[in-house]
């Protein structure tokens, strides 16, 4: 479990990085609309190439309860998808939403 929390801490800092680096006029504490968008679009990316490594090397396999979607003729877990890709951002939102309420 702990290896399964800092492995997600891990993608979301990787994430954010990515973003950050790709606009330059984001900022770690005001990503803003267009900070945003750029992180969505890269943990959803991201999130298809994960549950695909995933799957190949055989860290786990998907139940028939689990909804999934085929994505180039490769089936992946709609939960996995969605995590991987609202997290970073989520984060980063209640991130700066509380650490903007600590700097007054």
């Amino acid at each position: 479990m702990w290896g399964a929390i800092f492995g997600d801490i891990l993608i979301v800092l990787i994430l954010w990085k990515a973003a950050c680096s790709l606009i330059s006029s984001v900022s770690f504490d005001l990503p803003g609309l267009k900070g945003y968008t750029v992180l969505l679009v890269i943990s959803f990316l991201a999130s298809i190439f994960l549950e695909w490594a995933a799957i190949y090397l055989n860290l786990w396999e998907y139940t028939a309860e689990m909804p999934t979607l085929n994505i180039f003729n490769h089936q992946v877990g709609l939960s996995p998808i969605l995590q991987i890709t609202f997290l970073p951002a989520l984060s980063i939102y209640f991130a700066e939403r509380f650490y903007g309420e600590q700097k007054v």
